[in-house]
């Protein structure tokens, strides 16, 4: 009986986060420049603005608490969402390389095995190639655990690369909270309002 109850509160739980996000997404803003555009929801806190001219990403939105849970196992949630230009691709193969190589030069990054990532093919609104690469790890010094989605796509239009992230930390050292609240989906939600000009 138990058992039953548990999977029917989860069953709730995971429809009432789908329907905040989808609440979320029905008014969206449109971001939008000489190279690319893409919409992420108005609730989202766009700091974008604040870092033009900076080293560092090109969008910057935060999203704690919108689409997902608040909180996880007595910690945060934390969401963050960037858009980085990535300056030395030449290719769609080299954005994919220069991303993975970077998920292991951070030393405060601890993951579960070597090459801890997946990846699949993804196609754009627009009908450009890209990549989705998914890993996680935990960090040190954020005591929280790390679920990291990674849209690669590289414009030969514009020579230009562009890795779009989603990043959700929380407190579960098994990860299960990744297919429990579908972060993939929440991901691609996003990746499915980006195209090239």
């Amino acid at each position: 009986m138990g058992r039953i109850i548990a999977i029917f509160g989860i069953l709730f739980s995971l429809t009432a986060f789908s329907q905040t996000e989808d609440k979320e997404w029905a008014e969206p803003n449109t971001i939008s420049t000489e190279l690319y555009e893409f919409e992420v929801p108005k609730a989202w806190r766009n700091y974008g603005k604040m870092m033009r001219g900076k080293k560092g990403p090109e969008q910057f939105f935060e999203a704690s608490g919108k689409g997902l849970p608040i909180s996880f196992n007595g910690g945060p949630v934390k969401i963050s969402i960037f858009l980085v230009k990535l300056e030395k691709a030449e290719s769609l193969k080299d954005a994919k390389e220069s991303t993975i190589n970077g998920y292991f030069e951070n030393p405060d990054r601890i993951f579960e095995k070597k090459n801890n990532y997946s990846e699949q093919n993804y196609t754009l609104s627009d009908k450009s190639k890209g990549i989705i690469l998914n890993t996680r790890f935990y960090r040190t010094s954020k005591g929280l655990n790390q679920s990291r989605y990674d849209l690669i796509t590289y414009s030969e239009k514009h020579k230009t690369a562009y890795m779009f992230t989603v990043s959700i930390q929380y407190i579960d050292k098994t990860y299960a909270f990744e297919e429990e609240n579908n972060l993939m989906d929440y991901a691609k939600k996003l990746y499915g309002k980006f195209k090239w000009k």
